[in-house]
């Protein structure tokens, strides 16, 4: 570090010690409550952006430069950074959102713990304390990231990798080593013709899952594994039977796992190869039909994706077309007609025949890609729209689930009071789990894909918990609210991070149909599609975003890359899908004007029907947030209507017998239904989160509905005493 790095960051330190010095340990001044508040609120909220500051100015010189950017650094290829320009509604919305919940987390958090009130009962004493805590960690959390924000906002830095030397691939046959136990079981006459039956079942699977391994080989494996699963495991479960107990023959059926584990293996690679097809076919038949009107081919195109990692699924069948073709010596027509007979998807199967077909007989080849084009775009547009109905009726019946369980609980605590703790355990420890983790893998399992680069970042989550938790505890609390202030903070910083990179997704998706629109238009005038991309790189601007990643991709092509080979520093998928397509045009020589319609058309219409699939789930999103607060005034309306039954009848408690005992709801009980607030507004967090932004990671709802939760239990108790006197005094009157 230099001399002015030290001094950089010992005033980050000094700035913090002393604001955390004057929110935390001076004497409270002569001025009115709210003065005070909001004087400790604003040093606490400097303390945090500047431990926030401090770690980040650190984290840099403790991260050693990798290899690769070291010899980028020497040969002179590390461009300068790219400005990015600051725009309203832009970066600057974004640190104001942040600084105001900065704001109004630390003054709640200096209300819940510095206002001078009476709590009824420990119960709420302690669920205020929660939110406190949970507040704690939001504010320290919120502050790291407006200054991991700020610090990375300003600009955006592309590095070069050396140029590498591209050699023509020549065909080269590896022999294939002798497998032990392959040879093994070709020794015997007998285990070899099993071996030989078993693969005759697997190879159909391996042909469909489009792996590439010997089935032969596959099943000598499964052949010797069950072997010495009925050697080791027979004896065992006979042993076992006659020792401990005659249950334990059960074990005796443990080869079948061996012997089965392969067929159920390749089943479950050919679901997920039919699964993950349709997630790009409708991409790439629009990338296939753009490059068949510059007069490149279906094989031609398969091969262009080879490498770039944009179409993953497409890219594995493109290397079976590939060695079909260069090592069995096949025609690409032959290699694409093989694979369409033999793929399990039912849409690629006849995308790739029909494509064969209409090769053949000398038909309108663009015009079929266009038309298939168009098919799959409507099936994923309805996909996406049954998704968004499905997955908010699914969520919404959780929701009244949750709802209907504290009921229940309270209900069992009139019929049997006995039982009522058991029932409330049993719903704590295996329903809500039980049903969270079923809701979520449904939800997984049906939502459409993305492959958005969205990543969390877990060091900074680790230290913006640990000065969460150190904060807290001068503040005086215990250390299980501790842990909690360090949950939070933890969750919030790690799902800011990540809700500023779906934010970011979103910013360059939303600007891709003018930049295409205004692609369109400059290729009308006569440019090529390299001079129009940099005339709007120049000329043009979108948000900021879109912008920095104009700018960062026409900067390389000015130094004397290829737009294909240059790096597109975008997270979101579909910016780098349409970015290598037109590359993809560039090296074709392609690109007329109907070809940049058709692209111009085909992508509004996926941002569209991504924008309204988010939008009809925007009442599911808001009742996620209603749900702890909703939760914690029910549970607390309950129990307060039967504290004023019990105070009715207590004159005459004596003579009521069973009905006096069904008054007197044990505390416990009251503990166990707030927490089974607390744990289902968590559960609706995660489920909101994974139905709608399509991933969980973005844990920012979790802590702020387990803030929710605790305040709400916390306010909502009183506010039910509250009514319940209004009410006792209307019925007196």
């Amino acid at each position: 570090m230099k001399l002015s790095e030290y001094l950089v960051a010992a005033a980050l330190a000094a700035l913090a010690s002393f604001s955390l010095l004057i929110s935390l340990a001076t004497p409270p001044i002569q001025a009115p409550y709210s003065v005070r508040v909001a004087f400790r609120a604003a040093f606490s909220a400097a303390a945090g952006v500047s431990i926030s500051l401090l770690a980040l100015h650190l984290s840099k010189f403790m991260r050693a430069p990798s290899p690769a950017r070291e010899t980028a650094k020497a040969q002179g290829l590390v461009l300068k950074p790219i400005k990015i320009p600051f725009k309203v509604g832009g970066r600057h919305l974004l640190y104001i959102d942040f600084a105001a919940a900065i704001f109004l987390s630390t003054l709640f958090l200096y209300m819940l713990t510095m206002f001078p009130f009476q709590y009824p009962s420990p119960t709420i004493e302690m669920y205020a304390k929660l939110t406190s805590s949970a507040l704690l960690g939001i504010t320290v959390s919120l502050g790291a990231a407006l200054a991991y924000e700020i610090a990375r906002g300003w600009m955006l830095t592309v590095t070069l990798p050396a140029p590498r030397v591209v050699k023509p691939a020549r065909p080269r046959v590896k022999p294939l080593t002798e497998d032990f136990i392959a040879s093994l079981v070709s020794s015997s006459r007998i285990l070899k013709s099993w071996a030989e039956k078993a693969s005759a079942g697997l190879r159909g699977d391996v042909l469909e899952a489009g792996v590439v391994i010997s089935p032969f080989r596959l099943a000598s494996k499964q052949v010797f594994y069950t072997l010495l699963a009925v050697f080791i495991s027979v004896p065992l479960a006979v042993a076992l039977a006659f020792l401990i107990h005659p249950a334990l023959i059960g074990l005796s059926v443990a080869p079948l796992i061996p012997y089965m584990l392969p067929k159920i293996k390749l089943r479950s690679a050919v679901g997920d190869r039919r699964r993950a097809i349709e997630n790009e076919l409708p991409f790439f038949t629009m990338m296939a039909a753009i490059l068949q009107d510059a007069g490149i081919n279906l094989y031609n195109a398969m091969l262009s994706v080879v490498g770039r990692g944009i179409f993953k699924q497409i890219e594995g069948d493109a290397l079976i077309v590939k060695r079909d073709v260069e090592f069995f010596f096949k025609s690409p027509l032959e290699t694409l007609e093989d694979l369409g007979r033999a793929h399990p998807n039912e849409k690629m199967r006849s995308f790739l025949l029909g494509y064969t077909s209409e090769w053949r007989s000398g038909g309108d080849i663009v015009g079929y890609l266009e038309a298939k084009a168009e098919d799959f775009l409507n099936d994923m547009a309805f996909k996406w729209r049954s998704y968004a109905e499905r997955a908010a009726d699914m969520g919404e019946t959780i929701i009244s689930l949750f709802f209907v369980l504290p009921m229940l609980i309270v209900m069992s605590a009139f019929i049997m009071p006995a039982q009522a703790m058991v029932l409330m355990t049993v719903i704590l420890t295996f329903v809500v789990p039980l049903v969270s983790s079923l809701v979520f893998g449904t939800i997984h399992t049906t939502q459409p894909k993305t492959f958005d680069s969205i990543s969390g970042n877990a060091l900074m989550a680790v230290g913006a918990g640990a000065a969460a938790g150190a904060i807290a505890m001068p503040l005086g609390m215990p250390l299980w609210l501790c842990i909690v202030a360090a949950l939070a903070a933890a969750t919030t910083i790690y799902g800011a991070i990540v809700l500023m990179q779906m934010r970011e997704v979103r910013m360059a998706e939303s600007a891709l149909p003018q930049f295409l629109r205004d692609m369109t238009e400059y290729r009308k005038m006569g440019y090529d599609v390299t001079q129009a991309f940099l005339k709007i790189a120049e000329e043009n601007t979108y948000n900021p975003v879109f912008d920095g990643i104009l700018a960062a991709v026409s900067r390389q092509m000015r130094l004397g890359r290829r737009m294909s080979e240059a790096i597109v520093p975008a997270r979101s998928w579909l910016t780098r899908m349409c970015f290598f397509l037109i590359a993809q045009v560039v090296e074709s020589g392609g690109g007329t004007v109907r070809s940049l319609e058709l692209l111009t058309n085909f992508i509004n219409r996926v941002v569209r029907v991504k924008a309204e699939t988010r939008s009809m789930m925007r009442l599911y999103q808001a009742l996620s947030l209603f749900t702890p607060i909703g939760l914690s005034m029910t549970t607390a309306l309950m129990f307060s209507l039967i504290s004023v039954f019990a105070a009715t009848i207590a004159p005459g408690a004596s003579s009521l017998g069973v009905l006096a005992e069904l008054a007197q709801v044990p505390r416990e009980l009251m503990e166990g239904c707030f927490l089974l607030t607390v744990a289902a507004s968590v559960s609706v967090a995660m489920l909101t989160t994974k139905t709608i932004d399509l991933t969980a990671k973005n844990t920012v709802w979790v802590a702020v509905n387990l803030a929710l939760a605790a305040g709400g239990i916390a306010a909502s108790s009183q506010l039910a005493e509250l009514l319940m006197k209004m009410l006792m005094s209307s019925m007196a009157a």
